[in-house]
């Protein structure tokens, strides 16, 4: 009897080793083929995922932006590029002394074409110490107030100031608040252009390329505003009327947007729709 029941347990050990052995065995053969027959393929991402349809930003008041280190050059590189922009300077001011401009239309000229020689990259972010962006990134009213900031005019105080003693040419609904916020409504597109048709010379929004007067009307130093969206006018960008033209005469325009992301000297005045042409400060006149 003993003997029986060794037995039994003997073939049973050996039965649990077969199935053992051919379990391995199955895994092995399995490793095996995946080894032969499997091929790593990187995913890759759609080139055109991230790009928009549209050529300008959906809306001044972008907040979720993300922003690259810009690439450092060599020293040697940096100062070629610094002779470059003090040679580009001269030139840009010869240019303007052939120019019928003002004294502050040559400043203000000369200033908007130092923008494009800096590090400046478009999105928007509050300053509430200063009002002014104290960073690289800017939005489009940022180069009109900066620039005029840099040039004497201290655009925030102004406008500001017109706010409170003009409520009634302010409307603050579109803001959803009653009171203006002096570091923040400056820079608001809207009020920008509000303040512009109260207190400088309001100028035509067509060029038209047969007139003979053009040059006098769309002057370098000018501001200037597109709308995309007449429905919302945080849709608008501005910026200022550049020296150089294109081809055909047609002047450039000094501006920032997401489209450039960069301050650039563009030819899109007559790609957009102007709603505001104007020369801040008013002209004397003699």
């Amino acid at each position: 009897m003993a003997d029986r029941v060794r037995k039994k347990r003997y073939r049973r050990n050996i039965d649990y080793k077969y199935i053992i052995y051919f379990v391995v065995l199955i895994a092995l053969v399995q490793l095996l083929i995946l080894k032969i027959y499997y091929q790593e393929e990187p995913s890759r991402l759609p080139e055109k995922l991230f790009s928009s349809k549209k050529d300008f930003p959906i809306s001044e008041l972008t907040l979720d932006i993300t922003y690259g280190e810009p690439e450092s050059g060599s020293l040697e590189n940096a100062g070629t590029e610094e002779e470059a922009a003090a040679e580009s300077d001269e030139n840009s001011s010869n240019e303007l002394g052939s120019l019928n401009l003002s004294d502050i239309q040559k400043t203000i000229t000369l200033r908007t074409l130092e923008l494009l020689n800096e590090d400046i990259e478009y999105g928007y972010s509050v300053f509430p110490d200063t009002g002014y962006p104290t960073d690289n990134v800017w939005i489009s009213t940022d180069v009109i107030s900066v620039t005029l900031r840099d040039c004497g005019y201290d655009i925030m105080e102004l406008i500001y100031k017109d706010m409170i003693e003009h409520k009634e040419d302010y409307p603050m609904d579109i803001k959803g608040r009653k009171t203006a916020i002096k570091y923040i409504d400056f820079r608001d597109v809207f009020f920008q252009e509000k303040f512009f048709n109260r207190n400088a010379l309001i100028l035509p929004t067509e060029y038209d390329i047969e007139d003979e007067n053009k040059n006098l009307i769309w002057q370098p130093g000018d501001i200037v505003y597109f709308q995309f969206d007449e429905n919302d006018p945080y849709k608008d960008l501005g910026g200022f009327i550049s020296p150089h033209k294109n081809e055909d005469g047609i002047p450039k325009v000094i501006m920032i947007s997401g489209e450039f992301n960069k301050v650039s000297d563009v030819d899109v005045l007559l790609e957009y729709k102007i709603v505001g042409h104007f020369r801040y400060p008013q002209p004397e006149v003699d």
